[in-house]
């Protein structure tokens, strides 16, 4: 006997329980699930995620790993969208146990299946109901696991998901009854902050979880172009749900005031999918707002604004007059290359190489399936870009990027992502006004691309207005506060006019706020970096390493710390794998052995800052000169060519002045002068600091003759921030424009105050052994 009651309480203790219900009768539901755990169920409810962090990912996990699912049938629960849903899984599974609570029948499609009536149970354990429940639920747990698995559906099915899913979403803009009860105050209100957090895939096969976050960013973006409502950026809406363990995360650290999540679950028939969607209250985690729908059949892009509109009703009221929330895009693309796409888009957020080069390859996939679909362009020349930005790719792959680019916006002149990339592609080629123009229209179709707001302050540093910069920058960051991007350069342009303060507080803001240990490593790597605490930036960027290996950025940071310690003899054989051959050759003391080998990419190696810096400091006059002529006509067409507008290229130019002066073309050299005077002149009136021009300005000015401006401007620039001075390659003692001073006193100091500095953050970093010169 005693081994039987064994066998029954060790059973039961195996089965899961997903308890679904409405949030008012939490109080009876409470007595429920106690009696049920000590039974020996193992119960699972959304209790422990209440206040505003009750995310579908966290139930749909919860009600996938369930065998029993017992939904309580009441008077509000028959009226909840989320409960029907969850109730609608367990049905399809087989696995359903529906119980009563009053006198509410169950909603249609629900009533073949008899209820255990639980009306007048007072939460006794001892109660015959219960034990009736508890019965119920070890027979259907039974059944399930003896059922045969579900067909799997057929390949023509698949093929329509796109369109089935979207069209359950059809009647959302008709529910508009209830939305002055959903606004956060009176008239005159702060605007309601809201976060699109990625939609969950409640699929029993699964598999479909990028196509459900895609159409929760989709949502985004319309929802967005709403000017009554702050909606977040994606990035910040996905660092939201992954950080569900918190419930206080989303009001209490982003100030948000409502969220929308919603799941998509593909029904048991090949031809009908449902979409669950609910608004929450992050001030208590209630459940403001739901629907479900069981539909098939739309437009998707059409669907998903309808979706939006009818979400900024609940949110805000209807528009005035006959206006409407404007979309980002009427481009469309077949369902056969939309999913791709879907997937090539979040791969790209990663910040990994390996996601991005897949992302490429989907991208390039779904051009082939929807040859004539803008955004299948622009996605693959945004993942050529950024892949090329960690990764040596062949030869002309950045040319096939601005081509793409190029294509996207031809086929499709207002969508906006087609000008992102376009501006992407070109943002750091030197070619400013075609990159702002692109940039600018990308935010003009859609104003909430965050990511063009962002590639707009880079490309503002490019050209050295360095307050234009941070202001959009800054911008960027609040819109998607929890995006590493924009932060970083955000940092990075402060930086530039030595705020340091203000780069000190929104490094501090996102550490605080970041979910992600390992991104804010790369964040506080910034903050110490740009003072010159480099031993500190190397020691975050190995921290976020060790969190997330496949962080990319981190590596390329990790590579920043140890050259500015001219540490090059730590920098791994895997990083100077993944750069040109000339890199490790430059950074090895061999300039010469690199210059060379940059010659051989012929003409092209003009095109390339690195390659031009390389050249100038490795050549002899007389060989970069002869380089120089192959490619331009004459200094003049230099000066207007992308490289040399490149962002601080006029080191550069020097070097290329002082080769003119030695070979006897003075008047080359006097306009490659004149220029960089301008271009330092003007960076300087628009927030860059003098110090960042110091060594620069030092070169020009004991060019001209002025050896004691030249020592004054090395003075206060070690000054003010001797990093800046110090940090770079060659060394300031091997700068040839500068070789005269060598063995000047004051030129001496300088140049101990710069060892001294960088022997300091050797040692701190365990670097060994310290700089002779």
């Amino acid at each position: 006997m005693l081994l039987c009651r064994r066998q029954v309480l060790d059973a039961l203790q195996s089965l899961r329980v997903f308890l679904s219900y409405a949030r008012v009768d939490r109080a009876r539901v409470t007595k429920l699930a106690d009696a049920l755990s000590a039974a020996g169920l193992r119960v699972w409810w959304d209790k422990a995620i209440e206040g505003g962090s009750a995310f579908a990912k966290d139930i749909a996990r919860e009600l996938d790993a369930a065998d029993v699912v017992v939904v309580v049938w009441s008077a509000a629960s028959v009226e909840s969208a989320w409960v029907l849903d969850e109730a609608g899984a367990g049905r399809d599974r087989k696995r359903l146990v529906p119980v009563q609570i009053d006198a509410t029948l169950p909603p249609l499609g629900f009533r073949q299946l008899q209820s255990v009536d639980l009306a007048g149970w007072r939460g006794r354990a001892g109660d015959p109901k219960l034990s009736a429940l508890v019965a119920t639920i070890t027979k259907v747990a039974g059944n399930a696991a003896s059922a045969p698995p579900p067909a799997t559906p057929k390949s023509g099915a698949a093929r329509r998901f796109a369109a089935w899913l979207v069209a359950a979403m059809l009647l959302i803009a008709a529910t508009g009854a209830g939305w002055r009860f959903l606004r956060p105050g009176a008239a005159g209100a702060a605007r309601p902050i809201v976060a699109v957090l990625p939609f969950t895939d409640m699929s029993e096969a699964r598999g479909k979880a990028y196509f459900a976050e895609g159409i929760a960013e989709e949502i985004l973006d319309t929802l967005a172009q709403d000017k009554r409502l702050k909606v977040l950026g994606g990035n910040t809406a996905r660092a939201i749900s992954n950080n569900s363990a918190d419930p206080g995360f989303a009001r209490d650290k982003l100030g948000v005031t409502r969220l929308l999540e919603g799941s998509v679950r593909r029904g048991v028939s090949a031809n009908t999918v449902k979409v669950s969607v609910r608004l929450i209250d992050t001030a208590d985690g209630s459940e403001i707002w739901s629907k479900v729908f069981d539909r098939s059949g739309a437009d998707v892009a059409a669907v998903q604004e309808e979706v939006a509109q009818a979400v900024a009703l609940q949110l805000a009221g209807p528009l005035g007059g006959n206006a409407q929330i404007a979309t980002a895009s009427a481009a469309k693309v077949p369902p056969a290359a939309y999913e791709k796409l879907l997937v090539a888009r979040q791969l790209l957020r990663t910040g990994q190489l390996e996601s991005i080069l897949r992302a490429r390859a989907l991208a390039t996939e779904a051009v082939a399936l929807a040859p004539d679909h803008a955004l299948a362009y622009a996605v693959k020349s945004l993942a050529t870009t950024k892949a090329a930005a960690y990764a040596a790719l062949p030869p002309g792959a950045e040319a096939d990027a601005r081509r793409d680019a190029e294509t996207a916006v031809k086929i499709d002149p207002n969508l906006s992502d087609g000008f992102t990339a376009l501006g992407f592609a070109i943002v750091d080629s030197g070619r400013h006004e075609e990159a702002i123009g692109a940039l600018k229209r990308a935010l003009a179709l859609k104003p909430d691309n965050v990511e063009a707001r962002a590639l707009l302050g880079r490309e503002y540093l490019q050209t050295g207005d360095v307050n234009r910069a941070q202001a959009e920058l800054a911008k960027a960051a609040a819109a998607d506060p929890l995006w590493l991007n924009p932060t970083a350069y955000y940092i990075f342009s402060a930086s530039l006019g030595l705020k340091l303060d203000q780069a000190r507080v929104a490094a501090a803001r996102f550490r605080a706020i970041s979910p992600d240990p390992a991104e804010a490593d790369l964040v506080d790597f910034g903050k110490t970096y740009i003072v010159g605490d480099y031993a500190r930036a190397l020691a975050h960027a190995n921290a976020a390493l060790a969190r997330n290996p496949k962080l990319t950025p981190a590596r390329y940071f990790k590579f920043q710390a140890l050259t500015a310690m001219f540490a090059f003899d730590r920098v791994s054989d895997a990083e100077w794998a993944i750069k040109p051959p000339f890199y490790r050759r430059y950074y090895s003391d061999q300039p010469q052995e690199a210059a060379r080998m940059v010659l051989t990419n012929g003409a092209s190696a003009w095109d390339d800052q690195l390659q031009v810096v390389i050249l100038t400091f490795g050549l002899d006059a007389a060989t970069l000169v002869r380089a120089f002529d192959a490619r331009f006509a004459n200094v003049g067409t230099f000066l207007a060519s992308p490289v040399a507008a490149q962002f601080r290229a006029e080191n550069a130019w020097l070097y290329l002045a002082a080769a003119f002066d030695r070979v006897g073309r003075q008047a080359d050299a006097l306009l490659l002068r004149k220029a960089a005077r301008a271009r330092m002149t003007y960076a300087e009136a628009n927030g860059l600091a003098p110090s960042n021009n110091a060594v620069t300005w030092a070169m020009l000015l004991l060019a001209e003759g002025d050896r004691e401006g030249a020592l004054t401007r090395l003075e206060r620039g070690t000054a003010a921030a001797w990093w800046l001075v110090c940090n770079g390659f060659p060394r300031i003692g091997n700068q040839k424009p500068l070789a005269s001073l060598n063995g000047d006193p004051r030129f001496e100091a300088i140049k101990g105050r710069c060892r001294a500095e960088i022997n300091k953050q050797r040692k701190l970093a365990g670097i060994a052994p310290p700089l002779l010169n």
